[in-house]
């Protein structure tokens, strides 16, 4: 198993689970910042160019929840998905695709025009509207965590990386809000063994 990975990308949140599983893998480490993923090689895994990719049993898996859905569930006995059974399971693929769809391209709009753009292709007007876009995330997130520990419940899973991953770059791009739960549950994502490992590097 081998993940094609850029620190400070989407693909954080697949070495976090990796970490979380405790399951071997090769990481391949590719500059998109300095053009790396538009080389023809690397296109070949991914032709948009992006992290993270994952090369297991012969196939290429692409999109970080994608990736996170496939390893929660091949490695199910890790408990970090619910069973396919369970009632929890409807939420769970919720929050997996939530926060891909509609979470993580608010902050990225608001990164990319605050932050790594120039000043001069900035949109502010962009900026605007993606951070009234996130303050419904952060409602909707909250209301779903409520008195909850994690997303789920009581248990850790692979959606909390998913969610928390998105809390993190919101933090990141001084937008997350001033809700206690809210910032409680990243500290405490943020505390785990797994988060630190994934985060390394």
């Amino acid at each position: 198993m081998k993940l094609h990975h850029q620190p400070m990308t989407r693909s954080s949140r697949v070495r976090w689970l990796l970490a979380e599983l405790d399951v071997p893998h090769e990481v391949a480490h590719v500059d998109v910042f300095m053009g790396e993923g538009r080389k023809p090689e690397y296109r070949q895994l991914n032709p948009h160019g992006y992290v993270p990719a994952l090369e297991v049993d012969g196939q290429v898996i692409l999109e970080s929840s994608a990736i996170c859905l496939f390893l929660a569930d091949r490695h199910l006995d890790k408990g970090l998905a619910p069973a396919h059974d369970s009632p929890l399971r409807a939420k769970y693929y919720q929050w997996m695709v939530y926060v891909p769809a509609t979470c993580d391209p608010a902050v990225e709009a608001i990164m990319f025009h605050t932050r790594f753009l120039p000043e001069e292709k900035r949109l502010p007007a962009l900026v605007e509207s993606s951070k009234k876009k996130w303050r419904i995330c952060e409602r909707v997130l909250a209301e779903g965590l409520g008195d909850k520990p994690w997303i789920l419940g009581d248990a850790f899973s692979a959606a909390d990386v998913v969610v928390a991953s998105s809390l993190g770059w919101a933090r990141f791009a001084d937008v997350l809000g001033e809700d206690p739960k809210l910032r409680s549950y990243l500290e405490r994502a943020c505390m785990r063994p797994g988060f630190t490992a994934g985060h390394s590097g």
